[in-house]
């Protein structure tokens, strides 16, 4: 009874085990239906392959080396207090083209009843130029073309180069600023001396105030044309000369109080240089942080690298 309950079930258990073999079981054979028969890869229930949406044409957004209106982060602005601060020996000398800077420059100004003097014009338009040195390859990548800021009083007395820049060799465009020294109000200039062109920048106040200046602007639209005649090599005859056309430049911001001229003057002539065509950013509510924008560049800009790396710390 008992060696009837032992023989295997499975016939082919037995066999295997007589010949010593392992037992493997036997597979079943799978019953699933063919690939191509299952219900929703059937042809006529095939999504039909659609071609992809094309690519969306994205415009790379350009990225100014100088940005005229961008607040300066909070370390720059404490940086230039600490500065400010300084008092005997502790006080650290502050040189710009080998003039020592004391802090009442800074502090007239970002006075926002103050006008910028002819000092302040002066060393920010230093900066820019050294901007455009330090950030050549991206002028010249983006078609600006070769541009030189000089000083207040140099388009009175003007010449054929500035700092070894000789105008049409180095340099196609001048800016600079006329100052009608009665009224204390500036007009930006900007000399395209390959056309032949003077466009001038107005902030907006009444042109009776630059009566006087618009008068130097004529007289040096004659003078311009003669210097650029000779360094062509052409024959000067003043009777006979053509003087350059002098525009007023459209569409540009207005501002109600004489003492926001000269900030309005150098941030649109800035713009003016970066090929910017809007200048809606200047204007009176922001002409305040323009100013403290402007103290905290010419701080970074020409202030002695030791003194700021040991304030970063």
């Amino acid at each position: 009874m008992t060696k009837k309950q032992t023989q295997s079930v499975n016939p082919s258990e037995g066999d295997g085990d007589k010949k010593g073999k392992p037992h493997v079981g036997k597979k079943k054979k799978a019953n699933a239906q063919p690939v191509d028969l299952l219900p929703f890869l059937q042809r006529e229930e095939k999504r039909p392959i659609r071609p992809r949406n094309p690519p969306i044409p994205v415009t790379p957004e350009v990225i100014l080396p100088i940005d005229p209106f961008v607040t300066p982060e909070f370390p720059r602005f404490s940086r230039l207090a600490h500065w400010m601060d300084l008092r005997g020996i502790y006080r650290v000398p502050f040189y710009i083209n080998g003039k020592e800077i004391e802090k009442e420059f800074f502090q007239k100004m970002d006075d926002a009843e103050k006008n910028l003097n002819k000092e302040h014009i002066n060393v920010a338009f230093e900066m820019l130029n050294c901007k455009r040195v330090e950030q050549g390859a991206w002028f010249r990548n983006n078609n600006l073309p070769a541009a030189c800021f000089v000083p207040v009083d140099f388009l009175e007395v003007v010449g054929y180069a500035y700092e070894s820049k000789v105008w049409l060799e180095d340099v196609d465009v001048i800016y600079g600023v006329i100052e009608d020294k009665l009224s204390c109000h500036y007009i930006g200039v900007e000399i395209q001396l390959m056309d032949n062109t003077i466009t001038l920048f107005h902030c907006g106040l009444p042109k009776a105030n630059i009566k006087r200046a618009l008068n130097k602007i004529q007289e040096l639209a004659v003078l311009i044309s003669a210097i650029k005649m000779e360094l062509l090599g052409e024959e000067v005859n003043f009777e006979d000369i053509s003087p350059f056309e002098v525009k007023f430049a459209e569409g540009l911001p207005k501002t109600k109080f004489p003492y926001n001229c000269g900030i309005f003057v150098v941030k649109m002539l800035e713009c003016r240089s970066l090929g910017l065509k809007s200048m809606a950013n200047i204007n009176d509510e922001t002409a305040m942080d323009l100013r403290s924008k402007l103290c905290c560049e010419i701080f970074d800009q020409f202030m002695d690298k030791d003194f700021q790396e040991g304030q970063r710390k």
